[in-house]
């Protein structure tokens, strides 16, 4: 059994690029341990609530390895050099996703949340302006499109600060089509040290694919600040347990989006050139193979 309290290894992005399925896969194995919510933000923004509290967010006492799964790490600046302070020498799993396919469902989430009134592409030409002038990183966290679709400016801060070798990068397509989802989970469990036990889990699950809301009102609730989300707070008084229902609720008040438009639609030809350049550096940087990911 492993001794260590803190993490062994983090998964921290590509946000919007199956992060919340590689969770739900490796928290039905018994070995892994994993805070209760999947992105507790301690390293990025709850830094200030301490040590205690973020290790009062995992499940399991007893297990072989223990990681955690929080895109915002890759993102917010200080992120890495706070685990840095903490941990010696974590394992960091990466996933990456066509860019431009990010940026979009990136878009539906905060579409749906209520935090996105403009078409996809007046939003992208707003996002500098719209990130210029923030001034409570409701931008920086909402309306960030590009700016976390940049992968390569992403990728090099963490390998200024952790060895190449620490870092597993993975496609977001390999991850989540059945025909190579099996292989591509051998290749996360021989990198987390850990034998793969092909019959023991469930793995043909899809977790937070793109939706819409059922109701307006409820969604108003979960997801503004208002006077009912307030006073739960004395109602229900552990954090785990309004957690719990928000999930319920949120689930409740999901509607799959089945159609999904064709975004490139209306594009501005920017951005699309702006997808291949990205690929581009990628594909200097890592000798990946994402020639399927250019736009034509």
């Amino acid at each position: 059994m492993n001794k260590n309290k803190f993490p062994d290894f983090f998964i921290i992005g590509m946000q919007k690029s199956g992060t919340s399925t590689l969770h739900s896969l490796l928290e039905q194995d018994k070995r892994i341990s994993l805070p209760y919510r999947k992105e507790t933000h301690f390293f990025s923004i709850n830094y200030n609530r301490g040590i205690s509290w973020y290790l009062n967010q995992f499940k399991k006492s007893s297990y072989y390895i223990r990681g955690e799964v929080d895109p915002s790490y890759i993102f917010f600046p200080d992120s890495l050099s706070n685990i840095k302070s903490h941990i010696v020498n974590p394992k960091f799993i990466i996933i990456l996703r066509k860019p431009l396919d990010r940026s979009y469902s990136h878009y539906l989430m905060s579409k749906k949340r209520g935090y996105e009134t403009l078409s996809f592409n007046n939003a992208l030409l707003k996002e500098n302006e719209r990130l210029k002038y923030d001034t409570n990183n409701f931008s920086f966290s909402n309306h960030s499109y590009l700016l976390r679709s940049n992968y390569a400016n992403l990728i090099k801060n963490v390998r200024i600060s952790f060895p190449k070798s620490s870092i597993l990068y993975i496609k977001f397509d390999d991850l989540i089509s059945m025909k190579t989802r099996l292989q591509m989970l051998r290749r996360i469990y021989k990198f987390l040290g850990l034998s793969f036990l092909s019959d023991k889990n469930k793995y043909d699950i899809h977790s937070n694919k793109s939706s819409t809301y059922r109701y307006k009102y409820l969604n108003n609730i979960l997801y503004t600040d208002n006077i009912i989300r307030k006073i739960s707070k004395f109602i229900i008084p552990t954090e785990y347990l309004r957690y719990h229902l928000f999930k319920i609720l949120t689930s409740v008040n999901s509607k799959a989006i089945v159609n999904h438009d064709n975004y490139l639609n209306g594009i501005d030809s920017n951005f699309i050139e702006w997808n291949n350049n990205q690929c581009k550096l990628l594909k200097d940087n890592l000798n990946f193979n994402i020639e399927d990911w250019e736009i034509k």
